[in-house]
């Protein structure tokens, strides 16, 4: 499957070929899992939505145009139906609950990376998105840029204000004077 460029797979998927969905999938489910989990900023729901992101994909593969890339088309779906599942909850969310994260927070073992996972869900999604992406998926500042439609330079400088946010709440998380 490898000799074929990524057009021919495409085409191949239109056509109903499963085995060439499950190349896509096995080329960019580990960027699908970094966008969801940089919006979502928890595992197991950054799993479920890039599940669901790589179902929609192949249910409605013949919906992406002559020409198009597969990759920024899946990522926009996994993080639509990302952000449709943070309106959903914002909905429900009360207050008690709000308060039960902050001390949950504020407890987190040292051994637990909840407290990390939870710090990163704090930062804002376009500082979220590009630390994802380039950490934990392994992606250079170029193909973060091209993933996220900015320029590498934008990726850099996102880079560092999360890194600097980040500090910061893990600081105020652990009791530290910033």
């Amino acid at each position: 499957m490898d000799e074929r460029t990524e057009a021919q797979v495409i085409a191949a998927c239109r056509a109903g070929d499963r085995d060439a969905y499950a190349w896509l999938v096995r080329k960019y489910s580990r960027g699908v899992f970094a966008v969801c989990m940089g919006i979502l900023a928890n595992v197991d729901d950054a799993e479920d939505m890039a599940q669901d992101a790589l179902v929609r994909g192949f249910t409605r593969i013949r919906l992406l145009r002559d020409g198009e890339q597969f990759k920024p088309w899946i990522f926009r779906i996994a993080r639509n139906l990302c952000i449709d599942l943070l309106r959903r909850r914002r909905i429900g969310r009360g207050a008690l609950e709000k308060h039960q994260e902050e001390t949950e927070r504020r407890d987190a073992p040292a051994e637990d990376y909840t407290f990390l996972e939870r710090a990163i869900g704090r930062l804002p999604e376009k500082y979220r998105l590009p630390l994802m992406l380039y950490y934990f998926s392994g992606k250079s500042t170029e193909a973060v840029a091209e993933a996220l439609g900015i320029s590498p330079a934008g990726v850099c400088s996102r880079l560092s204000r999360a890194r600097q946010r980040l500090r910061t709440i893990l600081e105020e998380q652990r009791g530290y004077d910033a």
